[in-house]
C-alpha cells in the first residue's frame, strides 16, 4: 500500500486551491464551501490565513481577497514544473551541476538549503558539496535563480563539473539515490491512482471530492519533487509513467470539480 507523504491540511487546501486559480486569489466568501468540501471549520481556516499572511505566502487586501505572493508564486510554479519537459533523459554528457554550501550559516539557513537542494534532485556527493546530473533543461542562470527564489543561502556557489574522478562518478551514479525504492513507491502510487479512476464514479460527490484533492495532491507533489534523473542513473522510467496516468487523473479530477471550482471563481 502506498504511504502518503501529502495531506489536504488547511494550508495546503488554501494554497492549492489559489495555485490553481488563474487570479491566484481567494475571497472570504467562498470559506463555508471549503468548510463543507473538506471538513475543516471556518475559524481554522481563517487561522490558517493569518499564519500564512504572517509568513509572507499570502496578502490581504483587506476587502475580503487574498492573493498569493511572489514568494508563494515561486513554490507554485517549481511544482507545477512537472507539466513541462523540463530534463533530459536520454541525452546526458554526464557533467554535473554541483553547489557548495559554505560553513558558518545559522541552522535555519542551512536547513531552508538542503531542502531546495533536495526538492532539485541534488544528493550529498562530498562534504558541503551537494550534486546532481546537470541534465535539467533550463539553463545554469535560470537554476540558480530559482533556487535563490525558492531560500537557497546566499552565500551557496552553483557551478558545473565536466569531469570527475571515475571512482566519484561511480559512487555518485550508484549510490547518491535509492532508486529501487524510489521506483516500488512510485509503482504503489500508480496502482492507487489507477484504482481511483475505476472507482470514482461509483462514490458519493464529497468522497471523491477529497479522493481526488489527496491523491492528486500527492502525486503531483511526487512529481514536483523527483530528482529528475537520466537513463544511465534510473533505467526505468517510472517518472514518465506516473506523469501520464497523472495527467488522466487530473482531467478526472477536474471534471469532478468544476462545478465546485465555478463556486471558488476558479476557471
Amino acid at each position: 500500500m502506498y504511504q502518503f507523504t501529502y495531506e489536504p491540511t488547511p494550508k495546503n487546501v488554501l494554497l492549492d486551491l489559489m495555485g490553481v486559480n488563474k487570479r491566484h486569489e481567494l475571497s472570504t466568501s467562498q470559506l463555508g464551501f471549503i468548510s463543507d468540501a473538506f471538513n475543516i471549520s471556518i475559524n481554522n481556516l481563517r487561522v490558517t490565513l493569518n499564519r500564512l499572511a504572517c509568513a509572507k505566502l499570502i496578502t490581504h487586501d483587506g476587502r475580503g481577497l487574498y492573493h498569493l505572493t511572489k514568494k508563494a508564486l515561486a513554490k507554485r510554479a517549481f511544482i507545477d514544473r512537472w507539466q513541462q519537459n523540463s530534463f533530459h533523459y536520454n541525452n546526458w554528457n554526464h557533467s554535473w551541476l554541483t553547489c557548495h554550501l559554505p560553513k558558518g550559516v545559522t541552522r535555519t539557513i542551512r536547513k531552508k538549503s538542503l531542502l531546495v537542494l533536495e526538492w532539485y534532485g541534488f544528493a550529498p556527493g562530498l562534504d558541503h558539496l551537494w550534486v546532481r546530473p546537470n541534465n535539467l533543461k533550463h539553463s545554469q542562470t535560470e537554476i540558480i535563480t530559482a533556487l535563490a527564489a525558492l531560500g537557497l543561502e546566499e552565500n551557496a556557489h552553483c557551478f558545473v563539473i565536466q569531469e570527475a574522478p571515475a571512482s566519484l562518478v561511480s559512487q555518485w551514479n550508484g549510490q547518491l539515490w535509492d532508486i529501487d525504492r524510489l521506483d516500488s513507491e512510485y509503482d504503489a502510487l500508480i496502482q492507487s491512482l489507477e484504482d481511483s479512476l475505476r472507482s470514482l464514479a461509483s462514490k458519493p460527490i464529497n468522497a471523491t471530492l477529497c479522493e481526488t484533492c489527496r491523491l492528486g495532491g500527492e502525486a503531483i507533489h511526487r512529481l514536483a519533487i523527483d530528482p529528475l534523473l537520466p537513463k544511465v542513473i534510473r533505467p526505468k522510467e517510472k517518472y514518465q509513467l506516473l506523469k501520464n496516468i497523472v495527467r488522466k487523473y487530473d482531467r478526472a479530477g477536474r471534471n469532478i470539480w468544476l462545478e465546485q471550482l465555478k463556486k471558488l471563481g476558479i476557471d
